[in-house]
This record gives C-alpha cells, structure tokens and sequence, in this order.
C-alpha cells in the first residue's frame, strides 16, 4: 500500500509493506502529518525523506529474534528485605538487591555469571566501545556498595570510587576539559548515599557525584537537601537524571520526583520534563529515535515499578505521551537498542510477579517476552554493543573558588498565575537563603530538618535583571522581594558549581523561551557579593528572634497575653520558660515541638502564620494593617477585620527592623530553634 502527499513541489512517499498491518498504516499516516507541520523546517524535511527512503518506519514483529549477547541483573526470587512501613510508598525506592548478581546472555542463551567473588553486584553500564563494565558491587554482606570496573572478559577488576561512600548506579561519562588542561579526561558519575537528613527528615539522602577512571578528582555534582538518582548521559554531554523535590514551603504537601539535567560537573541545572505526567518519574533512558522513555507511577512502589512513558527529546516540556497503561502489569529499567526500541525488565501485577526482560516498541506500543529464569528475577539489561560517545564538554568549573555567580534577565518574565499581576518596579530585590545541611541523626525536635539562614539580599535593577555572587557548592533557595521585603515568588532549591556563572530568563517562565538578546543593566557592573563567612550568616528563630519581640509588644494584659486572648502569648515576664516558648509557638503556627514536628489540632496552620509565605500570613497583615495577599495566593478565608497591631493605646509600636525581623522569619520557614551547636560550620 503507498500512502503519498504532495507538499511544496516534493511528492513523499511512505510505503507499507503487507496486508492489513494498522499499526504501520498509522505510523505512516503519522510521519505525514509530521511532514505537513514541519514543511517550513528544510533540513527536517530532508531527515523525514532519509529515514522514509531508508526503510525506518518498517514494523517489527513481535516474535523477532532475540538480542544478543546481553547483560542482565539477576536478583534471587525470595522475599525482599522491605523498608519500614512507615517508609513504603515514599516517593524514593527501596534497595532489594542483596544477593544479586551479573550475568552475560549470549546467543544461546548460556549464560556467564560476570561477578564472580561479590556478594552482591548490580547497576552495569558499559563503556563506550563495548568492552568494559562498570557496576555496583560489594563483596560481603553489610559492607557499602562500591563501584567497579572489568572487562567483559573478566579481567582488569579495579575499583573506582573511594572506601567508605555507599556508591551506586554508575555510567561511563564522556571526555571534561578546561581551556588550559593538557588532555581531556574521562570521568564516571555514580549516585552517592550522603550521611545528611533530607528536607523532609528522612535520613540517608543521596547525591550523584563524578570521578575519574583512575579513582581521583571526586566531585560531588548536585546539591539539593533530597535524593538525586538514575543519572544517564544524553547525545548531548548532559546528564539526565531523576531528583526528589517539595514545594519551599514547610506546611505544604505534594512532593514530586522529576526529571532534571545537568552538565557533566554539575553545572547548569534545569528542570528537564516539566509538570506533565505521573508523580513520580524515573529510570530515563534516550533512543536512538529521539525518544526519553522513563518509568512513572502516581504513587511510589517500594521497588519503583511503574508504567512506560516517554518525552520527546527535541521539545521535552510539550511533548510527553503515556507508553503503557496496564493496571496488569508494570515495568522496570528501560535501555535503548535501536529506533523507539527499548530492553525493558516487566512483570505481572500481584505479589508472585516475576521480573523478566522485554523487548518494547514504543512506536507500536507492542512488548516480547526474551529472556527469564525459574530461580531469578531479571532487571536491568543490556545490549552488548559499541555505541556512540556523547560529546565532550569544556568547563570553567575549578573547584580551588568557593563562589559562583547568579544571574537574571528579567524578573517579569514569569509564570501564567503571575502574569499581569507584577508591574515594572514591583520587584525591589532578591534575597538567597542557604539550606545548612544537617549530618545524621539530624536537627532535634523544633528545628526544621534542613535550618535555613539568610545569605543576602541584592537589589534588582529596573529592567528587572540582578547579578549576584554567592556561596558555590551549597542549596539555594531565591525569593524575589517588594517593596515592604515580601518574598513574591520562591524557587526550589538551585546551586551554583565554583566558579560557575548561572543564569536564568526569568522566575519560572515559559521553559521554552528564548531571550531577546539584550544587554541587561545588571549585567554593565560587577556581581553585588553576597558571600559574608557562614558564622556571619543570619539566622532568625522564633526563640531568639521572634519571642522577644512578642513579649514586649504583643503579650500584655489586655492585649494578646494569658489563656483567654485568642493567641494566648505568655503573660509572664521574658524570657519565658520553655513550656511556654513552645506553647506560643504552637500558637502562632500550629505546629507542636514537643515531640517533633507535627501539627496541632487547637491550631491549624495559616490561623496566625503560614511558615515559609509572609504575604498570606495573618500576624503580617496586622502588623502592617493591610491584606498583603496577591492575586496568584489562595490564602485562608478570614472573617475578621484586618486592623494595625498593636494598638497605639495599648503597647509601643513595632519599628520597620522589628517588622523587617518578622516578615523575615516567616519567609525563611518561620523557625522555632536552631540545632544546636549553632551553625557555624555547615556540612558542605
């Protein structure tokens, strides 16, 4: 059957061989209209040619011959160690595999057990050329995962990462070089468990780190306060990868995992995918056709079995599409071989599922069983193959500067909720608050799992462009500021690498946009500094900060002190005992400290303040007498009237520093306490 259009003069042709094939007929129909809509892009209309005339858009059968040779995980079939209760269906995967253990599948099916001599060993990638295997291994049981190489030989074992590091899930990176380095070299980046609390106070996140092939020059690569996992390098150098994230503020839910990517020595950081699809979205692999295909699921699994899905990767926020949608069946580690075809582990829903490896067509949507065992679970398979090495990338990264720079262009451009809503001038400054991470077992009771203290704050010029430098190798959270020093906007947490000159369009603009090639005011002066010795970093507390300005402005007879005022500050003198301290507290947030970080239910939060959001909170607006809610906030319904507080009758009045002190602790995530020692040497 031909199925032909004629467009600008050209004829084109796709031709579907057989009968009644309607997966073919309808990718050829597919690549037409792909045509039609791209026929002002020459040089894409000529690829579409070549791949038409070169036969890609053939079908494959599903009971195609088996690739071969291939390496495959196998994980013995019994009960997997399962984490806590408390722990099951987070939004980070559990580790199930003790005892596992590498194979080579060659063409018979014989299979070559690669790890011989480890305990357990997983997470194989390949070199470039084909010829050697980096995996994660440990050769007794309870000793932490290291990273290995060996050729598929089984010669040359060395290990690469260093003694001690729980270290998993490595890829072969390609070349880094700097302007004045002799060579270039290669590196290997690897997922590292940090010994630090996350953002939500779970213990253990983890970090993806590079070194080189020879052990030396380790790097950690990002930064943020959660977990960083499933890195794959792109044609491109970029290392693609999967990252916990939550909102910036304390009280708020909906924690996501998104794809994110960054250069090879962490520069550049951006989200990848955008906010379509599932939760949680993992595991990405790219095709040879342009495709990221990765795992999602709506809810976390503990071994992060999901559905299939996909970007593409020419335009990855506007382009996502479900793979699968089978509530029978869930899937696992997808691997590129050629066109839109992926190796991918899959099993049947139910708890006697086994893993076994799949052949996917992400074109046809169609799936072959190839390879499974009576007494293994198989994951993680690849095709034993050279393939091509991504391009290399040359940094200015140097790791001997402790700043980096940070750069807008324009902080109007912004989201579609903001839009319209933020007039020239509304936007005065932008301040950086550092997330000081907290060694194991963590911050006690009152303190927030990750302290922040304020960096600085920078003015923005009016074009709306500013231009900081900041502490390198540290988690970041910037908040544009008005002219009262209410944060407007928050971002997730950024880093910049030493030495690394970051910058950004806007405050969470269109992911797609290209600037206008313009020289901003911002940029015609040197970096406003913001990098004071961290033992002069401001933090702001309720009990040092906060308190004190309560008790003598605020917890009066006749005012807001003792049980019967409805916020019920101490009547006492200051400083206050700490059954009161964390009662007032409570109070004021509805949050109880007495036994961790929980709300209360006398005090729901957003009756007095909403931890991490000045604007919407409620002791701000009667402190400055005005709703100071914009119209992108959802802020909670109050019934009464906003009046300034305190009366003039009743107490002194706050002056602009002790407001200032306020609005600052709220938008910093309102603390109560600070770890203690205090933080002076944060654990970078």
């Amino acid at each position: 059957m031909w199925k032909s259009l004629r467009l600008a003069g050209l004829e084109l042709r796709c031709i579907q061989r057989g009968q009644g094939n309607r997966h073919s007929e309808k990718l050829c129909s597919r690549i037409l209209a792909d045509a039609v809509s791209t026929r002002s892009c020459r040089g894409r209309l000529l690829i579409v040619v070549g791949l038409v005339i070169a036969g890609a858009f053939m079908t494959h059968p599903a009971s195609a011959a088996p690739e071969r040779p291939l390496i495959v995980t196998q994980v013995p079939r019994r009960a997997p160690t399962l984490p806590p209760a408390s722990q099951q269906g987070g939004l980070v995967r559990a580790d199930w595999f003790d005892g596992a253990r590498l194979v080579l599948v060659d063409e018979t099916n014989r299979i070559t057990v690669l790890s011989q001599g480890f305990q357990s060993a997983c997470d194989p990638n390949l070199s470039f050329d084909g010829k050697r295997l980096l995996f994660a291994g440990r050769k007794q049981a309870g000793e932490p995962w290291r990273i290995w190489e060996i050729g598929l030989d089984g010669q040359g074992l060395r290990p690469i990462s260093p003694p001690g590091l729980e270290a998993r899930q490595p890829v072969f990176a390609t070349t880094l070089f700097t302007l004045d380095s002799p060579e270039p070299w290669f590196t290997a980046v690897f997922v590292g468990k940090d010994s630090t609390v996350t953002e939500t106070g779970q213990a253990g996140g983890s970090s993806l780190y590079s070194v080189r092939l020879d052990g030396s020059d380790l790097r950690r690569l990002t930064w943020n306060p959660n977990h960083h996992f499933d890195p794959y390098q792109a044609w491109d150098g970029r290392l693609i990868y999967a990252a916990e994230r939550h909102p910036p503020y304390p009280d708020r839910k909906g924690g996501r995992v998104s794809l994110y990517a960054i250069h090879v020595e962490g520069a550049d950081m951006e989200l990848y995918g955008g906010e379509a699809g599932r939760r949680i979205q993992q595991m990405p692999c790219l095709t040879p056709g342009g495709l990221l295909v990765m795992i999602e699921s709506d809810e976390g699994r503990w071994d992060g079995a999901g559905q299939l899905a996909c970007l593409r990767e020419n335009r990855p926020h506007v382009s996502y599409q479900r793979l699968t949608d089978n509530p029978g069946m869930v899937f696992l580690y997808p691997s590129p071989l050629e066109a839109n075809r992926v190796l991918v582990a899959g099993r049947q829903t139910g708890a006697e599922g086994e893993w076994a490896i799949y052949r996917f067509d992400a074109d046809l949507r169609q799936q072959a069983e190839l390879f499974n065992t009576a007494d293994y679970h198989e994951v993680q398979a690849l095709l034993v193959r050279p393939r091509p090495q991504p391009d290399g990338h040359s940094t200015v990264v140097n790791t001997a500067t402790n700043t980096g720079a940070f750069y807008g262009l324009n902080c109007y451009d912004t989201d579609k909720r903001m839009t319209g809503h933020l007039s020239p001038g509304a936007v005065k400054r932008v301040r950086f608050i550092e997330g000081v991470i907290q060694p194991l077992p963590g911050p006690p009771a009152g303190c927030l799992p990750v302290p922040r203290r304020l960096v600085g704050e920078a003015p923005v010029e009016p074009d709306g462009s500013f231009n900081v430098e900041v502490p390198a190798g540290t988690p970041l959270l910037l908040q544009t500021l008005d002219e009262r020093g209410l944060a407007l906007a928050t971002c997730g947490w950024v880093w910049v690498q030493p030495k690394e000159t970051r910058g950004c369009i806007g405050c969470h603009e269109d992911p797609e946009r290209i600037p206008e090639n313009e020289y901003v005011m911002a940029l015609r002066r040197p970096s406003n500094r913001l990098f004071l010795p961290p033992e002069q970093r401001r933090s702001i507390t309720f009990r040092h900060d906060v308190a004190p300005l309560l008790a003598k402005h605020c917890a009066l007879a006749g005012c807001h002190g003792g049980s019967e005022t409805p916020l019920r500050l101490p009547d006492q003198e200051f400083p206050w005992s700490e059954e009161s301290l964390r009662k007032a507290y409570q109070n004021l947030t509805g949050v109880t400290v007495s036994a961790g970080e929980k709300k209360s239910q006398d005090a729901p939060p957003g009756k007095y303040v909403d931890r991490g959001q000045a604007r919407t909170s409620w002791l701000v607006w009667q402190l400055l007498g005005t709703n100071t809610s914009r119209p992108w906030d959802t802020p909670p319904v109050r019934s009464a009237k906003v009046t300034t507080m305190p009366p003039m009758d009743r107490a002194a009045p706050l002056n602009a520093e002790d407001k200032r002190v306020i609005i600052q602790w709220i938008d910093l995530g309102a603390q109560f306490d600070l770890p203690k020692p205090d933080l002076t040497k944060p654990k970078n």
